[in-house]
């Protein structure tokens, strides 16, 4: 059960992150300023959403590896 719904979550974290970085929702992101770390705000949306993913990935292959007997 704790694979399947890891799988899911994997599903809408790349939904969202697919709906985040394209046209209707980045527009809201374009401002070159604030500062965040030291990126424009249009650069640190996609690159602060690329972190996400891979952090999802990252624990979706800890779950897998967990349950690869089963």
């Amino acid at each position: 059960m704790k694979r399947r719904l890891a799988r899911m979550l994997i599903v809408l974290v790349f939904l969202g992150n697919g709906l985040a970085v394209t046209w209707p929702v980045l527009s809201l992101f374009s401002a070159a300023k604030p500062f965040v770390f030291g990126f424009p705000q249009s650069m640190a949306w996609p690159v602060g959403w690329i972190l996400v993913s891979g952090i999802a990935l990252l624990v979706l292959d800890r779950i897998e590896t967990q349950h690869e007997g089963e």
